[in-house]
């Protein structure tokens, strides 16, 4: 392909961001708010206003804050509280980090196989789901950044195998998690996949290795459940976790169950079919073109993004045959398979294509991957 194609579908990648932005803007501004928007600016007002992770009240006392974590809220602090963006200028930047995901797709990617990292890139830069959440007040593209630069350093540890990159990849996922707290089980899991990855090489080192990992990660997760005890008298990173496995989570959910189609069904049957149902859910729903208040734009959007869907759906079937012996693909599926055991065992049938979104560089990469084989079986 010439740089000029290159170029073109670049731009027009960007282009759509933008103009999503510009649709919604005009047409249905109050959407780029949803229910979770107020915690993440209140508790951003406390931290800039008063340096404390909080709400106030309307006394202007501190409420201090155990449900949510600290990461989003402390980006909305600077960026809106001391820069004094305003919230379009919040959204400007969140499609900015889209935009960088793609170019660290690609940029893990080339560290594999050079074949794979344009494509790689186009799937993130085109993914529904990703450009639409990054025009809403939330803190999915945060997370989502965060979660490509781990991708990044730690493909690098396992072309390099040095211990700055294990570091480096250690401090990513500390961030992303303080983010968004649905990887904090993620690095004991990957202090596993990192044995694993060296169970052939030297295992003295692979074992020091994960043991720098876990006391990274959690020794910096920790500080923050100190602070929680210390406020709230509770060990936890944040209440989210339980308070959504308790009432969402998939383990226990037969005996809340009030899906229509699940009723009457026997606990094996009914555990069955809702984790297919809701493992579908996640992966191949096109994206929440609703919040654009269109129905002509909502029509056009969903049956594009359907094609895009089965794109790179056959992409990633096919990719997953080149992970057989290929220590990258395996971490990537490794992180796609956390993250749907994760999402679908900690909120059952709420899962959908917001907690999609962290997965995305992962599946590009292992789709590009399928379609480069498929093209060379077609040939």
């Amino acid at each position: 392909m010439k740089k000029s194609k290159y170029f073109i579908i670049i731009v027009l990648a960007v282009a759509i961001k933008f103009l999503l932005l510009i649709f919604l803007t005009v047409h249905a501004p109050q959407n780029r708010f949803q229910n979770d928007s107020r915690d993440y600016l209140e508790t951003a007002q406390a931290l800039s206003s008063r340096g404390a992770f909080a709400r106030i009240g309307s006394d202007g006392s501190l409420k201090y804050e155990l449900y949510r974590t600290p990461g989003y809220p402390v980006f909305l602090a600077f960026f809106q509280g001391i820069m004094k963006f305003p919230i379009n200028g919040i959204i400007f930047l969140q499609i900015f980090l889209a935009i960088l995901v793609a170019g660290i797709t690609y940029r893990t990617a080339l560290q594999i196989d050079y074949r794979i990292a344009f494509l790689s890139a186009v799937i993130v830069l085109y993914d529904p789901p990703l450009s639409i959440f990054s025009l809403i007040v939330l803190s999915e593209t945060l997370f989502l950044f965060l979660m490509s630069l781990f991708m990044l350093s730690f493909v690098l540890y396992l072309k390099r195998n040095k211990t700055g990159w294990v570091m480096l990849s250690a401090v990513t996922l500390v961030a992303a998690t303080y983010v968004r707290p649905i990887s904090y089980y993620l690095g004991a899991a990957i202090a596993l996949f990192i044995i694993y990855a060296n169970i052939r090489g030297n295992i003295k080192r692979s074992f020091i290795h994960a043991l720098i990992f876990l006391i990274i990660v959690y020794g910096f997760l920790g500080v923050w459940q100190v602070r929680n005890y210390q406020r709230f008298g509770q060990r936890t990173f944040c209440s989210i976790i339980k308070g959504n496995c308790d009432n969402q989570g998939l383990a226990g959910s037969y005996s809340r169950n009030k899906d229509s189609i699940a009723k009457g069904m026997g606990p094996i049957h009914y555990y069955t079919s809702a984790t297919s149902r809701c493992f579908l859910s996640l992966m191949t729903r096109p994206g929440p073109f609703k919040y654009f208040n269109s129905a002509a734009l909502s029509a056009a959007g969903r049956v594009l993004a359907y094609l895009w869907v089965g794109f790179w759906v056959v992409g990633f079937i096919a990719g997953i045959r080149q992970a057989r012996r290929n220590i990258y693909y395996q971490f990537m599926l490794f992180i796609c398979l956390y993250f749907i055991v994760a999402s679908i065992g900690g909120i059952s049938w709420l899962v959908g294509e917001r907690f999609r979104m962290p997965m995305v560089p992962y599946i590009a990469v292992i789709s590009a991957a399928g379609w480069v084989a498929l093209k060379r079986f077609i040939k």
